[in-house]
């Protein structure tokens, strides 16, 4: 007789043990797709949806007063939902910027130091200072949580003559959007 009560045992063991394990794939199942529920399916599974990214190509700004110390900007892909062209660069969606910044002028003297400054409505986002070497900022970057309604500005001081080219001066900005 025990080895009958030991066969009932191994039985009900067996069956206990495949029911946990159907029970465990139902909720690994739950738990992998339940993360794609809401979020659009023109956004392609992304938590924070699809980025955009915009370009900005830089003017010599001849034309501006000699007071105007602000680099006006030309989108290379505009998109005039998100930001506006010119000096100030107005934001019109809510979201999560990474600014990414360069800054060269055409030729250097030693004995100026000049400063370039990204402004989000005057608050100071990105500071750097031209290398009289390389006679450019270098790439300067950042993420910032910016609001629509806001605007941005790239000023130079002192003013002079910046290098347009597209490799030397640009202002590129990720965008995605705030979940």
């Amino acid at each position: 007789m025990p080895q009958h009560t030991r066969h009932s045992l191994i039985n009900v063991l067996l069956l206990w043990t495949a029911i946990l394990s159907i029970v465990q794939v139902v909720f690994i199942v739950f738990y992998i797709t339940a993360g794609h529920r809401g979020v659009p399916p023109s956004e392609h599974g992304l938590l924070l949806g699809k980025g955009k990214m915009l370009s900005f190509l830089a003017t010599d700004g001849t034309e501006a007063h000699d007071d105007d110390k602000r680099i006006r900007w030309l989108a290379k892909n505009p998109d005039a939902t998100l930001i506006s062209e010119g000096d100030v660069l107005a934001v019109k969606k809510d979201g999560y910027y990474f600014l990414n910044l360069q800054v060269t002028l055409r030729s250097c003297e030693e004995e100026k130091e000049h400063t370039v400054s990204l402004k989000w409505n005057n608050k100071l986002l990105l500071h750097g200072w031209i290398n009289t070497k390389s006679c450019s900022t270098g790439l300067l970057g950042k993420v910032e949580e910016l609001s629509a309604g806001g605007t941005l500005g790239v000023t130079l001081e002192p003013k002079t003559s910046i290098n347009t080219s597209e490799s030397e001066t640009h202002l590129d900005i990720i965008y995605m959007r705030k979940p």
